[in-house]
């Protein structure tokens, strides 16, 4: 699986330590999944604003 390095803020990474804290996960998984989970909703925003961009145009024809 392909990997991604990020930098977190000092804000962040105290957030991060203490969700793993809670939840029992690894940090980096926590991280992983808060970024696929960031991908696919601004995915989905994208692909429902192209959406409307098509029904737009295609209601001026």
């Amino acid at each position: 699986m392909p990997q991604v390095n990020i930098s977190l803020s000092s804000e962040l990474h105290s957030l991060l330590v203490e969700l793993a804290k809670l939840t029992g996960l690894a940090k980096s998984g926590l991280a992983a999944e808060y970024v696929r989970r960031g991908i696919y909703e601004d995915a989905a925003k994208h692909r429902q604003v192209l959406y409307l961009q098509q029904d737009k145009d295609q209601n001026l024809e």
